[in-house]
């Protein structure tokens, strides 16, 4: 894709783009990288295990930290055994991820407590939270009785295991909860949870979630969106991913939590997540943008060694952008990253890998993103 010079075609737009000397203080965590999967594929050991080489790589292949969650919509009928957790740990110590588990909301008290005293014998450091139920709002008929089902448990677990902390409440859509949450269970909680469901219609979840720092803060606890599941793995929502998870870094979430099937398929989405990969553990820099493509983003960050990694998305499926960077300081070694498809429904991506890159001039075509370090 080098050397071709895409600005002089039909359909390109020009993008003038300015990045400010100095870094902010606000940071990308480094375990900000998050996959959710079921919970109902810990039993059995198939998956998650020290054994599973495919998904090990898979998982590790997004960043040397992070955090899986275990929840969705069957976690109240999972049950894990002893052997499960055993393989679970064999996992997380492969992977040197850490893990929020998805306990059940609906089985029987004392089960429940035994599970997680099992859970927390056989993690341990790899355990960041227990999370009881998912989506407790499409389950429970208000607040308070999920309230009462979540305090219940808590009692038991902490019967047996009273240095237990938690994650929650994993709502799908009732943000006032979170708030409610964080501010009645503040004592053992570690991190405030929300789902999300990407479907091009979710318009006041998004509003929403553009409102979750001020309730992290009002409580001081950490929040990470989590079971993140779009309504296809195209071109389309891994581009959205991209955007939406350095979105939700640069508005202060601590990690997001991409929905994954554990089948190790490096499609579109793993692919984006690739991209934001770079931006680990970096703090974000000012940038001012100029482009009529309203379907063009930007962000940009400053690794602690100095590098600055800047990421183009373009989710515009016609015009294409000819960038004009200006970096704020001396450009090092700048080369670039690219995600390309032919269309934006399509399952089919193009990797093309590292390559020299000219910041005055560089090429964002449509239904693309790139990742340039300099």
């Amino acid at each position: 894709m080098s050397g071709i010079a895409y600005g002089q075609q039909a359909g390109f737009v020009p993008a003038n783009i300015a990045l400010e000397a100095g870094a902010s203080s606000r940071r990308m965590l480094a375990e900000f990288m998050g996959l959710s999967f079921e919970a109902s594929l810990v039993p059995g050991g198939a998956f998650f295990n020290g054994g599973n080489r495919a998904l090990i790589d898979y998982v590790r292949g997004l960043g040397s930290r992070g955090i899986v969650q275990f929840g969705g919509p069957n976690v109240d009928t999972t049950t894990y055994a002893a052997g499960d957790l055993t393989n679970l740990a064999q996992f997380l110590g492969a992977v040197g991820w850490r893990a929020i588990l998805g306990l059940s909301l609906a089985s029987p008290i004392f089960g429940v407590a035994d599970q997680a005293s099992k859970a927390s014998q056989a993690l341990g450091e790899r355990l960041l939270a227990f999370e009881l139920g998912s989506a407790p709002d499409l389950r429970f008929k208000d607040y308070g009785s999920f309230l009462a089902a979540f305090r219940a448990r808590v009692s038991s677990i902490s019967a047996n295991d009273p240095a237990a902390m938690y994650a929650g409440p994993a709502t799908a859509s009732h943000l006032d909860w979170m708030a409610r949450f964080g501010q009645d269970e503040r004592p053992q909680l570690v991190m405030l949870t929300q789902q999300y469901r990407h479907t091009g219609a979710e318009a006041a979840l998004r509003i929403g979630v553009r409102d979750l720092p001020k309730t992290a803060a009002v409580v001081d606890l950490p929040y990470r969106i989590e079971q993140i599941v779009s309504t296809g793995n195209n071109m389309a929502n891994a581009l959205w991913a991209l955007d939406f998870g350095l979105e939700l870094a640069a508005s202060g979430a601590d990690g997001a939590n991409f929905h994954d099937d554990a089948d190790g398929q490096r499609g579109p989405l793993y692919q984006a997540l690739l991209l934001l990969k770079e931006s680990l553990d970096a703090r974000f820099v000012t940038r001012n943008l100029q482009t009529t493509n309203n379907n063009f983003t930007v962000y940009a960050l400053e690794r602690d060694g100095g590098t600055r990694v800047v990421t183009f998305i373009n989710r515009d499926a016609n015009v294409g952008v000819t960038v004009n960077l200006n970096p704020g300081r001396p450009a090092r070694n700048p080369r670039v990253r690219r995600l390309t498809a032919l269309s934006m429904d399509t399952n089919q991506v193009n990797v093309v890998d590292w390559q020299t890159a000219d910041p005055a001039a560089l090429d964002v075509p449509p239904a693309s993103a790139a990742v340039l370090t300099l």
